[in-house]
This record gives C-alpha cells, sequence and structure tokens, in this order.
C-alpha cells in the first residue's frame, strides 16, 4: 500500500490529518500526525541532554563512591601506619629501658657489694689494723667509684644521643687548637689507674688550629681515651693529631690493649651493641655517640685495622677520626689586646675547657651561694668546693625564696642554682629564681644546676652556665668546671662587676692573660 499526501495536508506541529484512501467504496482512510523540522531537533536535544545529565550524575556519583573507597583505604593505612609506628616506638623504648637497666645493674651490684665490705671493715672494733685491709678498702672504694662512674657516663651519653636524634644538639663552633685544646686537657682528665702503662701525647705541628665545637670534640676524645683505657693493662694510651696526606686534621687514639675481636668490628660504632671484649666490659653507647658527634662536625671516624701497637702480645687498637678541614694558619683566638679587654670588662674568649694553667689562677677568695632543697647534696657541695679553693667562702639555701631574701643582705660572687626544690612554701623553681634576680639588677655569675637537660631553660633564664648532676666531686673535673662558668660570665656581659666581686674581676683578668699567652 502507497501513502501520499492529500490537499489537506498542513505542517502546523502535531496536528492529525485525515484522509480517504482511494478504493471503491472509499471507506478506508489514514491518519498522520506531522511536526515541523525545528522541533524535531529540539526533541532530539532534549534527549540527548537528559542522556547527558544523566551520565554526568551517574559519573559523579561514582566518583563520590569512589573518593569514600580511596580516603577509607588511605585512613585504614594511615591508621595501620600509626599503629605500626606505635608498636615500633613501644618496642625501641622497650629495648632502651631493657639496655639501660641490663647495663646499670651490674655495676650497681658491684658498688653495693663493696660498699657493704668497706662498711663492715670501717665498722670493726679497730678497724683498718693491717695493711691487708687497708688495701681490701681502696679495692673496693675503686670498685664503688668505678661503677658509678660507668652510670653516670652511661646516662649522659644516653641523654646527648636523645638530643642528637631529635635535632637538638647544636654545635658552637669556635677556633680550636688541638693540642692545648683537647689533647691536654683530655690527659689532665683522664683517669689513671697505678699500674704500668703510660698516656702520651704527640701533636705534629704543635700548633693546629680548627674550627670545631671544642666541648663536644674534647667530649669524643675523652671518651675514646677511657674506653681505650679501661683494656689497657701495660704499655701506653697515646693520642696522636697530624695533617694527612689530603691536608686534612687528623686526631689518632691509640693503645696497646687487647684489640677489638673481628667479629665486632663490623658494629663497632652501632648503638646498642655487645661489649667489646670477652669479659663483658663497656658498651656500644659511647662509641656511637662519638661517631654522632663526629659526623655533626662534619668528620669521619673509624677503625685503623692496620694497627699494631707493637707491645708483644697485645695488638692494640688505633681509632681515626679526621676533621675533614685543613689547619688554620694562625691561632688568632689567642693575640688579644689584654687591656682592651679588662677595661671592657670581659675575658678574652676563654676555653670551654680551659688549660691547667687558667685552672691553677682560679681565684683564692670567692663568695659562693649554694641553693639546692637536699641537705647530703649541699653539704658534699661544699667539702668539694672546699678541697679546691679552702679559701672561699660557701653559703647554702634550701630554696629560691630563701637565696633571694640572703641576696637582699648579702652580696655573692657565684650562685650554683639547683631547678626543682621542694618546701612547705616552695613556690620558685630556679629558672625563676634567676629571672628574678635578673629583674633586679643583680650581675653575678649563676650556674643552673639540675639532672635533667634543662640547659636551654637555664640559659634563656639568664645563667651564665649549666652543669648536668651530679656536681662535679673529682678537684680537676671540678676546677675546669669552676673556671669555665666564671669564664662564661665574664664574657657574656660589658657591664662593671659590682663591689663584692673584685675577686672575680681579678679571675678574669688572669683568664685573659692565660688566653692571651
Amino acid at each position: 500500500m502507497v501513502l501520499a499526501e492529500s490537499p489537506g495536508y498542513t505542517t502546523e506541529g502535531y496536528r492529525f490529518v485525515s484522509t480517504s484512501l482511494e478504493t471503491t467504496d472509499n471507506d478506508w482512510e489514514i491518519t498522520i500526525a506531522y511536526t515541523k523540522d525545528e522541533q524535531t531537533a529540539v526533541f532530539i536535544g532534549c534527549i540527548i541532554a537528559s542522556a547527558i545529565v544523566a551520565f554526568c550524575i551517574s559519573s559523579l556519583v561514582a566518583i563520590v563512591l569512589a573518593q569514600k573507597q580511596s580516603h577509607a583505604q588511605m585512613a585504614a593505612k594511615q591508621s595501620a601506619l600509626l599503629i605500626a609506628n606505635a608498636r615500633a616506638s613501644a618496642r625501641v623504648e622497650r629495648e632502651l629501658n631493657d639496655f639501660i637497666a641490663h647495663e646499670v645493674r651490674n655495676p650497681l651490684s658491684a658498688a653495693l657489694s663493696a660498699c657493704n665490705f668497706v662498711s663492715t671493715a670501717v665498722n670493726e672494733k679497730e678497724p683498718l689494723r693491717t695493711d691487708e685491709s687497708v688495701q681490701a678498702v681502696r679495692e673496693d672504694l675503686h670498685i664503688v667509684e668505678a661503677s658509678l662512674h660507668f652510670i653516670n657516663d652511661l646516662l649522659r651519653s644516653m641523654l646527648d644521643i636523645h638530643r642528637a636524634d631529635q635535632k637538638q644538639l647544636v654545635l658552637s663552633v669556635t677556633p680550636t687548637d688541638i693540642l692545648q685544646d683537647i689533647l691536654e686537657p683530655v690527659v689532665s682528665m683522664l683517669y689513671r689507674r697505678d699500674e704500668g702503662y703510660e698516656v702520651q701525647i704527640d701533636c705534629d705541628p704543635e700548633t693546629l688550629v680548627v674550627s670545631a665545637d671544642r666541648l663536644r670534640l674534647q667530649q669524643v676524645v675523652l671518651n675514646l681515651g677511657r674506653n681505650a683505657a679501661k683494656f689497657v693493662e701495660h704499655g701506653f694510651v697515646r693520642f696522636r693529631a697530624s695533617v694527612d696526606e689530603d691536608g686534612h686534621v687528623c686526631i689518632f687514639i691509640e693503645d696497646s690493649g687487647p684489640g677489638i675481636p673481628l667479629a665486632k668490628r663490623k658494629n663497632l660504632f652501632c648503638r646498642f651493641q655487645e661489649s667489646l671484649d670477652s669479659l663483658n666490659q663497656g658498651t656500644g653507647v659511647g662509641l656511637n655517640l662519638c661517631k654522632t658527634l663526629v659526623d655533626l662536625m662534619g668528620g669521619e671516624i673509624w677503625l685503623d685495622e692496620s694497627y699494631d701497637s707493637g707491645v708483644k702480645g697485645m695488638p692494640g687498637t688505633r681509632i681515626v677520626v679526621n676533621l675533614k678541614q685543613a689547619p688554620e694558619a694562625i691561632a688568632e683566638k689567642r693575640i688579644v689586646d689584654v687591656d682592651d679587654d679588662v677595661e671592657q670588662g670581659r675575658a678574652a674568649l676563654p676555653l670551654l675547657v680551659p688549660p691547667q694553667e687558667a685552672i691553677d689562677l682560679l681565684p683564692e677568695k670567692l663568695s659562693v651561694l649554694f641553693v639546692d632543697d637536699d641537705r647530703i647534696l649541699r653539704k658534699l657541695a661544699t667539702r668539694s668546693l672546699a678541697k679546691v679553693r679552702p679559701g672561699w667562702t660557701v653559703r647554702e639555701a634550701a630554696s629560691g625564696e630563701t637565696a633571694l631574701h640572703l641576696l637582699e643582705n648579702e652580696s655573692f660572687d657565684l650562685i650554683f642554682m639547683d631547678q626543682y626544690m621542694t618546701s612547705v612554701e616552695q613556690a620558685l623553681k630556679g629558672t625563676e629564681t634567676i629571672r628574678a634576680l635578673r629583674s633586679k639588677g643583680v650581675d653575678i655569675a649563676v650556674c643552673g644546676l639540675s639532672a635533667n637537660d634543662l640547659e636551654s631553660a637555664f640559659l634563656s633564664a639568664g645563667a651564665n652556665a649549666f652543669i648536668l648532676k651530679p656536681f662535679p666531686c673529682k678537684n680537676e673535673e671540678l676546677k675546669h668546671e669552676l673556671t669555665r662558668v666564671l669564664a662564661d660570665h665574664a664574657t657574656g656581659t660589658t657591664k662593671t662587676m659590682n663591689s663584692s666581686s673584685d675577686s672575680l674581676s681579678t679571675s678574669s683578668q688572669d683568664l685573659n692573660l692565660v688566653n692571651a699567652h
């Protein structure tokens, strides 16, 4: 059948047109609906737009769901990472606590046993009557001293390692004379047992000056020297400095001990390593700290495996510290105008740990105030100061409030201030007390004391120096610290000393003369 347009055809939108079919009886007709072309395009566009909108909505929903799933996965990963880090931190802390407990337990047990023997010997009806009993007590006291020094050194090393890990260990770089600022002070502080070995120094050339942190470099060399001295029974412990073929200053710590076993050389400077000898003496903390400090100063440290001490049966050990810098031509830090510095009321570039000549020039008369809430510590510190300088006057205070009250009526040249002090009316910490006295214009040497690492807090409060407890008791170590504290105060201010500090001014002038020399 063929459809054709009839004369009644129209193109107006959406009209129905009926037409009869050309048949015999004309009983049939057809109805056709027409639309305009532009209406068709609009209709099709609407359909396409609807499809696009539907697609966009579905895509957006899919993206949102995917993002939610991704965020959930990321949150799960972060939670898992936090849990893993927490477990790792807990494991490290547990290992650290186990390590410290293990390392402290043995020397502590030895010290307690030796104290018991000493107590028994001195409490007899007629104590120390024979040479044998005197010698036994001396040996026991040596055990106590060595054990407590080991514990103290271990805890200090752990503190320094923690500060280095937290990026809190800041270096103070100054011109440093290797012989006078490092080697000679180390030898003076190195513990000498009454046995047949020598402590030797060899510096070639004699004047080697580099830019370094004197205190930290000295700490490295002292740690290595003490570690060597623990294992040497006869022969020597030698500190040597020279310039290598690359023009770098190197420090060598050599000994005639039994040497380090081959199996333990690979991890020599690793943290928490096993002891270096067959008797399980010592720990890797000190060596790891040495490496940390040398790395911070831009140098290198290693074991020279080719070294031989030359002592029969004792191959010995040589540790090399390469500072990775050439020596400075002139030790300018020692060329100063003494008169100008004295007129300004300050010493010229004090040594962080001064040489023996400076120590011997501590003033004979000085007024000291020692502030600590522990009566026993105050008494022991007073006795230690009296051994170093019998002519010094030492007053004691149990709190910051008492110290401030004393300062209203008396004058002092030097104050040692503890941080945490408890009393019935306790209100001030050591740092708060220092701020209070500085606000009143008190310009005297102040040294903070604490068993915690509060050096920054004390210096910010106005202290001139800080000593980590325990308070030094050995004469030479205490002299070093006293000279450092007084020199730090002398260089830390340009104000004129008050009338009560004539002796301190004299000390500053003496330090100037030594440094100029």
